[in-house]
């Protein structure tokens, strides 16, 4: 007869650990996708110029502030610094191929690739 406490107690114990564990990163401050996506366009910026990259940088945060919008404090923040450093990568990518493709213009290659005229900033 106390056999069958003990389970349904344990497994009570047991189901609210579990479900305690799995919320547990949402209170760690890990980004939860809104599944929100921006694309930002810079086929129109010189990106091997300072006034180019600032410009892209601008446009991004802009982006980042309207992906992660309409939560609460902390949680646009995380979402913005996620989204941002998510941006990181393909941001460096495009300053390479726009410095690559100077220095092949400079050099009288003048062959240019299409590769490339966005960056996509969700979440």
């Amino acid at each position: 007869m106390n056999a069958p406490k003990f389970t349904t107690r344990f497994t009570a114990t047991l189901a609210a650990t579990l479900c305690l564990i799995g919320a547990a990163p949402a209170f760690a401050g890990e980004m939860v996708s809104n599944g929100r996506q921006i694309e930002v366009r810079y086929a129109d910026l010189d990106l091997t110029q300072s006034h180019g990259k600032a410009e892209l940088d601008r446009r991004i945060k802009s982006a980042a502030y309207r992906v992660c919008s309409g939560r609460e404090l902390h949680e646009v923040a995380v979402c913005r610094q996620a989204t941002l450093k998510n941006t990181q990568a393909p941001v460096a990518n495009a300053i390479a191929r726009a410095e690559t493709k100077a220095r092949y213009a400079d050099a009288g290659n003048g062959t240019t690739t299409g590769a490339g005229t966005a960056v996509i900033v969700g979440n």
